[in-house]
């Protein structure tokens, strides 16, 4: 084969698996994972393979032909200029955050995530790294375009220039990856807290020899979808005083029965996941109970973000009970209420529900539970209510609380009545206590923080969908005329 033939075939090779690769995200969506190779780093590595072989076969053409060195140069912009060098960036900078994910010390460094803006805007991100890139494209793209310039090659040196621009300004439109299905891996089983904001935190279940994380990640639409339909509406319920007491329980149920059908759990997870909540303690999986980011200062656990993620994993253990050892299965009761879900496997009648005895001593004891799975001592600030003053009125006891003390007392009450484990209903006391008194005596709605804004390594590959999206939009009009005239027509999109 000759080297024409190569390049072109290569070339044809490299567009068709753009176009692929792009189509198979839309249709099968992606799995999240901080160990082994998640979709994001799998399309990647497939993306730059494919450029690569095409930047190959372009010099491996040029070198091929007997002609002057500014003809030379202009043949260049037949090759993936800009796709070959955003492959290099990626390929960098997935390297640094791999490295951060398994020494778990430090952050990402090459490109934190400090100044996100939303999932698209990669250019805010960090200023630093679009500036390098900027150079380089400059350097690359430009000899070559201008050279194709000079030897009357017009198409290919105005499309490459016009490519680099398009990339650089954002002209491309938003990818649409992040409404496409979306599943969590052992290592990143991630909680969506409810948010109103573009970018947050979220909290990721204990994994691959990790305790619970918080990290900060752009918003994507489909992880965030029940935390937006559900809880979201149930807060705005909350805070108008239009609420009934059975509708926390029922938007959370309707929320876990979502996030379990995402995610993708090996047994052994299931596992790992029991011994924590049912405080099965062994030597191999202290690292469970530990907590790999920062705690926030003078705030104690029992706060609503981590009651939601708590549910998250006892929900996941009770679907996954077939998996569990019989040890394990007989303590499905010792957080949940079996009458009220169902008989499980290993059912006992003499296991009791921790939590679930009336006032203040049944908050008492699943305060102390809570941070019994942390294997930490329980804040004095988390059982005290000195110098709180009870709401004038609580909407969740429809009157107005004598003091402090009975307003703690019924209000937990309430909570058990309406819940299914201690989980739900510390979940459901904290909520309204976060409506009807705020961030007080201690408690605050996500008592776990992340140690940075810089993200992590799942963070920075849902960031790097925007950069590739744009590149290879770029890079197909760069490449054909015909490209050209579709991107202009809007069919690419």
């Amino acid at each position: 084969m000759d080297s024409q033939r190569f390049l072109d075939t290569t070339r044809l090779l490299a567009c068709t698996s753009y176009l692929l690769i792009h189509r198979t995200l839309l249709n099968r969506g992606f799995v999240l994972q901080r160990r082994g190779l998640s979709t994001d780093t799998s399309a990647s590595l497939l993306l730059g393979l494919a450029t690569s072989l095409w930047s190959a076969a372009t010099l491996w053409h040029i070198s091929s032909l007997p002609v002057p060195t500014l003809v030379r140069l202009a043949l260049l912009t037949r090759g993936p200029l800009l796709a070959q060098i955003v492959f290099l960036f990626w390929l960098t900078s997935w390297a640094d955050a791999l490295i951060a994910s398994r020494t778990h010390s430090v952050p990402p460094r090459l490109w934190p995530l400090s100044t996100l803006n939303g999932p698209f805007d990669w250019a805010g991100a960090h200023r630093g790294f679009y500036l390098a890139i900027a150079a380089c494209l400059s350097i690359v793209i430009g000899p070559p375009a201008l050279a194709a310039l000079a030897v009357g090659d017009y198409i290919s040196g105005v499309l490459n220039l016009l490519s680099a621009v398009l990339f650089l300004l954002e002209g491309t439109g938003r990818n649409p990856y992040g409404s496409t299905a979306h599943r969590h891996a052992d290592s990143s089983l991630r909680i969506a807290l409810p948010t109103s904001h573009h970018e947050g935190t979220l909290y990721v279940l204990p994994g691959s020899g990790f305790g619970i994380d918080a990290i900060w990640s752009p918003k994507v639409a489909a992880e965030h979808a029940e935390a937006d339909s559900e809880m979201m509406a149930l807060f705005r319920h909350m805070r108008s005083g239009r609420w009934a007491l059975s509708e926390p329980l029922e938007r959370l149920r309707s929320t876990l029965a979502h996030y379990q059908q995402r995610v993708v759990i090996s047994s052994a997870q299931v596992v790992d996941l029991a011994s924590w909540i049912y405080l099965d303690r062994t030597p191999s999986n202290a690292w469970v109970r530990e907590i790999a980011c920062q705690r926030a200062a003078g705030v104690h656990l029992i706060g609503r973000d981590l009651m939601y993620a708590l549910c998250h994993a006892e929900y996941l253990v009770f679907m996954g009970q077939a998996r569990l050892p019989r040890h394990l299965q007989e303590k499905l009761g010792t957080v949940r209420l079996m009458n009220r879900s169902g008989a499980g496997a290993g059912e006992r009648e003499d296991v009791k529900t921790v939590g679930f005895k009336a006032g203040v001593e049944g908050y008492r004891e699943a305060v102390e539970y809570v941070y019994a799975i942390f294997d930490t001592d329980v804040d004095a600030a988390a059982l005290s209510f000195a110098g709180t003053t009870a709401p004038l009125y609580s909407v969740a006891l429809g009157k107005r609380p004598a003091g402090i003390e009975e307003y703690v007392a019924e209000l937990w009450d309430v909570s058990c009545a309406h819940s299914e484990s201690v989980f739900t209903a510390l979940y459901m006391f904290t909520t309204v206590w976060f409506v009807e008194l705020g961030n007080v005596n201690g408690f605050h709605i996500f008592p776990l923080r992340c140690r940075s804004r810089d993200g992590d390594l799942v963070s920075q590959q849902i960031m790097w969908r925007q950069v590739w999206f744009s590149a290879l939009i770029a890079q197909l009009v760069a490449t054909s005329p015909a490209m050209f005239g579709l991107f202009v027509l809007g069919y690419v999109q």
